[in-house]
């Protein structure tokens, strides 16, 4: 996940855009490799927007700070170095430095053809031959430097080779104000504690930077490396820039999936001993067929998951990535007094976040769930780009190991389902049910007609509708919904939903559209004003419909006959009648006889008036007209994912 603001930028893993690459850079999975593993090579990659640093005056009082991870992947005196520039131009001044096995930048300063106009910060960490690491800094005319290595985590400072198969971790910090500069390097760690630096930096030196932050109309921030005569590939594999404060801690949980394999040291490859020639020979074609099927499953499992990984960042919007010591914590360790209820995907825990107190919904979803990573993607890539009242706000994810986690907004009041068919809940009014209804259908209306992209939610239910504060109707659980374009239809062959919401062309052919979502709206508003499940069963085990229950009533009598006995001393008859009939035109078996989402809400609001239909409109027979046979099980060639009346968020 990446976030970039004109302030900040967090980079957990990299993907293409926004990026600008020159030279040897490339795109390694969603690692940036700067050189590519030959000799007399550079390559430079930089944030291709500009940082605003206007808001200060005249730029002498900017600050930043700044951390990113590198890993280098043979030996070498290199390893990538950070770069505040006026200009993304930056290979004419490679060359001096190619030849001379440096970093990439030499004599910034002194020479005419490359200080014209162009002001350069540089921070670059070199290896010295007697263990200890170099970090210079290279403003313009000066040059600070300081010989140290990193540090353990007791704060002694230890050697090590920048190329050790470890990747390391660079902090940064400018107070523009004193004009100082401090840098750290560690040794990356996986764990969140050691997410920031210790409180000792090796490099505490003056640097006046405002020339840069003042005199230059545009700033970017970036990396550049080069290869002299050690060829080497050198990545950087995480970044977080905060002008004006501290940066964000990177994501060891997201970092450790980009990481490149660890580099396969020389000493080591000269230690394998060659095996004698007759085993050679006649092992030779087994083991030539075990490395191709090897070969051919880890590619198409790293494909597989590159791919998916790749979706994710690009489709995440702007949602927070959570730690998932953050999530523990907040649930006192998944404690069973926060669970709030549990389905097919896992169980959701109420938690609550830092200061000032925050309190969030996590839905744990488990291993064995089938609700497995695709529908995971498919929330986080929704949910994360909507925004409507009346719609269940995703706030964040968390991927732990082989869990998945999504964080929302807590719901005080929640399930619907539990309202209208649990004993223990008070009895919702009929003011608060049409009020809820009202709610849901203009969160629909949102869904199909005013986004950017027409959502297909495939599993409208009562107990997908969550209840807020203020007792408003709120639809979650996007695990199953669709995209597709205002002017295009979806594509899915795969019947998805819960039996009793699923309209007949959906089980038929699997193609889910804004009229299969109708269908469900249309069952939702006759379970709310019936108090009755979908499908219920007699007293000898008999399926009942809720729908032909309705109509039947109907026909023999009067249609509000059928409302739910609770609401007898507390209803208004022309509106239930007016939810009911408009839950049987929603649930037509015909789909061009349902209304769109949009007039549904006009009938709601009063704003168009309902049709005056008999009760022999909704007995029409679909497989007249539109060739649907009267069936509910799909074909075996459709894929389904259908759940019981009993699951929900």
């Amino acid at each position: 996940m990446h976030t970039a603001r004109s302030d900040e930028l967090i980079f957990n893993g990299f993907s293409k855009t926004n990026l600008k690459l020159s030279g040897q850079a490339s795109m390694v999975g969603r690692a940036i490799r700067l050189t590519g593993g030959i000799t007399l090579t550079e390559g430079d990659a930089f944030y291709s927007r500009p940082l605003d640093f206007s808001s200060n005056s005249g730029g002498s009082g900017a600050s930043f700070s700044t951390t990113f991870v590198f890993a280098i992947n043979s030996d070498t005196t290199e390893a990538p170095g950070m770069v505040l520039s006026s200009t993304m131009e930056l290979q004419p001044l490679h060359n001096n430095s190619l030849v001379q096995g440096q970093l990439g930048f030499a004599d910034v300063g002194g020479n005419s053809t490359n200080s014209r106009e162009q002001y350069l910060f540089i921070v670059e960490l070199k290896y010295m031959y007697n263990g200890r690491v170099v970090i210079d800094v290279k403003n313009l005319v000066s040059v600070n430097h300081t010989t140290s290595s990193y540090r353990a985590s007791n704060n002694i400072f230890k050697s090590t080779k920048l190329s050790s198969a470890n990747p390391m971790q660079v902090w940064i910090h400018y107070n523009g104000t004193e004009q100082k500069l401090n840098v750290t390097l560690e040794e990356f760690s996986d764990q969140i504690e050691r997410s920031k630096p210790l409180s000792l930096p090796q490099l505490s030196s003056p640097v006046n930077l405002s020339p840069l932050l003042s005199n230059s109309k545009h700033v970017y921030a970036g990396f550049s490396a080069a290869n002299g005569k050690t060829n080497c590939s050198q990545y950087v594999i995480g970044w977080s820039f905060m002008k004006n404060g501290q940066a964000s801690p990177l994501n060891p949980f997201d970092l450790s999936r980009v990481l490149p394999n660890p580099p396969v040291e020389e000493h080591h490859k000269k230690q394998i001993q060659l095996l004698p020639m007759v085993p050679i020979v006649t092992l030779l074609p087994i083991v030539l067929v075990l490395l191709v099927l090897i070969f051919s499953y880890d590619v198409k499992s790293w494909l597989k998951k590159t791919l998916a990984h790749e979706k994710w960042e690009i489709d995440s919007g702007v949602l927070q990535s959570f730690t998932y010591k953050d999530l523990f914590i907040a649930t006192s360790g998944f404690n069973k007094k926060a669970l709030l209820g549990k389905g097919g995907f896992g169980k959701v825990y109420k938690g609550v976040l830092g200061v000032p107190k925050e309190t969030i919904a996590i839905k744990r979803v488990s291993p064995e769930s089938k609700q497995g990573m695709k529908e995971f993607m498919a929330e986080i890539a929704i949910l994360g780009h909507l925004r409507h009242r009346n719609l269940v706000q995703l706030i964040g994810y968390c991927r732990h190991r082989q869990e998945l986690l999504l964080v929302y907004d807590y719901m005080p009041n929640g399930c619907l389902d539990t309202y209208l068919h649990k004993k223990d809940k008070p009895t919702l009014g009929w003011d608060q049910r049409l009020h809820i209804i009202k709610g849901v259908a203009a969160g629909l209306v949102y869904l199909h007609e005013d986004w950017e992209q027409v959502v297909i939610h495939r599993d409208i239910k009562v107990s997908n509708v969550l209840l807020d504060d203020g007792m408003n109707g709120r639809l979650g659980d996007f695990g199953l919904a669709r995209l597709h374009g205002h002017e295009a239809d979806a594509h899915t062959t795969r019947v998805a939903g819960t039996w009793g919401y699923i309209a007949p062309e959906l089980a038929r052919l699997g193609k889910a559209t804004k009229a299969t979502d109708v269908y469900a709206f249309g069952i939702f508003l006759m379970e709310i004003a019936c108090g009755r499940r979908p499908l219920e069963a007699n007293a000898h085990g008999e399926p009942l419909v809720l729908a032909d229950r309705v109509l039947n009533t109907w026909q023999t009598g009067s249609l509000i006959n059928a409302m739910d006995t609770r609401l007898e001393q507390d209803h208004v008859t022309e509106e239930v009648e007016l939810v009911l009939k408009l839950g049987l035109l929603c649930s037509h078996s015909l789909p061009k006889e349902r209304p769109c989402m949009r007039l549904v809400m006009q009938y709601l609001e009063s704003n168009a008036t309902l049709p005056n239909f008999p009760p022999s409109f909704f007995t029409a027979n679909s497989s007249k007209d539109e060739g649907f046979e009267d069936q509910v099980v799909p074909p075996p060639s459709v894929a389904t994912f259908i759940t019981g009346l009993s699951g929900g968020i």
